[in-house]
């Protein structure tokens, strides 16, 4: 009995110095993502990128004939210039990303319907002045 014992605290003890090694692991990746993206603010403006990015190509995959691709690209790309250089509202921009998803999530929007996503996309960005 004391033979099975030793062997289970051993066991236990082998995974508990396992788990640390694994949290202490995604801890230390964790902390230096955090420093390279520039903190909670730096997080907020890459996740704001992210769903530019995939809003974007969802927009592109379903654009009417009626809007160009180049002209998708080059609003999306004013935008995300503006969220690298910390000048985009990010409340209403994820208002305005929020509100494409939801209504053409599943179907495929008009001309006039992107021409006034797109305006409400650029609206987003902040005048360089403070």
């Amino acid at each position: 009995m004391a033979s099975i014992n030793r062997k289970l605290s051993g066991c236990y003890r082998r995974v508990l110095i396992f788990l640390i090694g694994v949290v202490a692991l995604g801890l230390a990746v964790g902390g230096f993502a955090y420093y390279r993206l520039g903190g909670l603010e730096g997080m907020r403006h890459w996740m704001a990128g992210r769903a530019l990015n995939s809003t974007e190509t969802h927009l592109l995959t379903n654009r009417p004939d009626g809007i160009s691709e180049e002209q998708i690209v080059r609003e999306f790309q004013r935008v995300r210039t503006a969220i690298s250089k910390r000048q985009a509202d990010l409340p209403q921009l994820y208002e305005t990303l929020s509100a494409y998803q939801t209504s053409f999530h599943k179907i495929k929007p008009s001309t006039p319907e992107i021409e006034r996503f797109l305006a409400f996309l650029v609206q987003t960005i902040l005048s360089g002045e403070p």
